[in-house]
């Protein structure tokens, strides 16, 4: 009897070690690049999805790879040469053109067409996402610029609301500033790197100006506009090496009343328990503004298998969902790319309202130039620069950065 025992408890754990292998051969596993530290707010609420996404979807396991934001680029470059990329990568929205030439990214129009909701995405996300017409990469998450502003600075300045043309903005600005106080009453990031022309991009545009005719009057007339404010003193020269966590600092230092910038500050101001409000940016005519486009997107690896591929699809897919895309959004101060999402996360966020909106009117960067845009952002950062620091007039400075974009999509 004890011998019959011990060969079914034997039969029983063979049994059982059978159906355990066969369960994990049904698991595919894919790895997933990404850029957001896990010491970091975002990179926290990254793995909590990444969790949630494995719990829902058993027969998937995702290996995730953190490349700092820095090294990324690189990375990518050098796994695409050795065909190593892995299963899912992030990228910077801005390089998506680069990259689809390269070769690095799966053309996604066919999981795109399956999935059928792509109308529901904002256009210029669409825009951003894709290269010659088709999309490379989905992006659920997205960021632009908005006015962010010190209300207890506005009611000892007798100001009831934010400034909504460039007009007000000069006016408040000037009401703003208090020399005896060290205080300035606008500031934007002028440092050298892309935050200098991603700054600019929401005046030049809004004034109807282009990256790809900075001669224009439009153009010169925005880069006027926005330098003046140095000129006169009611922004510190300073921002030619403030790059945007610089510009919030001094914002919540108490130096600065109004400034350009993201989304992603809000939750630094709100930890110092500021009073401050969030407006669109101002426009010349109170419009609402063109903004660009920010944030990290992902993409397919061509290199994988068509099994990877599709569970690869099925975890992108899931962050499109309008749940996950509320609940992530939500959780980071982030903007959903759904506009049927925008409501849910403006309830949850009020502070959020303005991007929202704003983004309605949202441009892909890349729009100029293509692979060539990084070169021409250098063209124009350089311009800028040089008219603040006093070596140009703003005429001066992008007829020269003209020639230079003229050089550059030339080559």
């Amino acid at each position: 009897m004890k011998r019959q025992l011990m060969l079914a408890l034997g039969v029983l754990l063979i049994f059982g070690l059978v159906s355990h292998v066969a369960v994990a051969a049904d698991v595919i596993e894919i790895s997933v690049q990404d850029v957001w530290s896990d010491s970091l707010m975002w990179g926290r609420v990254w793995l909590q999805t990444i969790k949630e996404f494995e719990e829902a979807n058993p027969d998937i396991k995702i290996n995730r790879i953190y490349v700092p934001l820095g090294q990324n680029i690189e990375r990518i470059l050098l796994q695409t040469k050795t065909r190593s990329l892995p299963d899912i990568i992030t990228v910077d929205i801005q390089d998506v053109p680069h990259l689809a030439e390269m070769g690095s990214l799966l053309d996604l129009t066919p999981f795109i067409e399956k999935w059928g909701h792509w109308d529901d995405v904002l256009p210029g996300s669409r825009e951003a996402m894709s290269w010659n017409g088709n999309p490379y990469v989905i992006q659920f998450t997205t960021n632009t610029l908005a006015l962010h502003y010190n209300k207890d600075l506005f009611e000892e300045a007798g100001l009831t609301r934010p400034p909504a043309t460039w007009e007000e903005l000069r006016e408040w600005a000037e009401k703003l500033t208090k020399p005896e106080k060290g205080q300035y009453g606008f500031a934007y990031s002028a440092y050298y790197s892309e935050e200098a022309t991603w700054h600019f991009l929401p005046f030049l545009w809004s004034n109807g100006g282009d990256l790809l005719d900075l001669e224009a009057p439009e153009s010169i007339e925005a880069l006027e506009f926005v330098t003046s404010f140095v000129r006169d003193g009611y922004t510190p020269r300073d921002i030619v090496n403030w790059n945007q966590g610089d510009v919030g600092v001094q914002f919540r230092l108490g130096n600065v009343a109004m400034m350009v910038q993201g989304c992603w500050d809000i939750p630094l101001s709100e930890e110092e328990n500021m009073n401050f409000g969030v407006a669109v940016l101002p426009t010349p005519d109170g419009s609402v503004p063109t903004v660009p486009i920010g944030g990290e997107a992902f993409g397919m690896s061509p290199f994988s298998s068509p099994e990877k591929q599709e569970a690869a699809w099925r975890f992108l897919e899931y962050l499109m969902s309008e749940e996950v895309m509320a609940r992530f959004n939500a959780r980071v101060n982030n903007i959903p790319t759904r506009i049927s999402v925008g409501p849910s996360v403006i309830e949850e966020k009020p502070l959020l309202e303005p991007f929202v909106l704003e983004l309605q009117n949202g441009r892909s960067r890349s729009e100029a130039g293509g692979v060539k845009y990084p070169n021409i952002s250098i063209a124009t950062r350089e311009a800028i620069q040089k008219v603040i620091i006093g070596q140009a007039t703003p005429e001066e400075a992008f007829k020269e950065a003209a020639k230079k974009v003229e050089e550059i999509l030339a080559e």
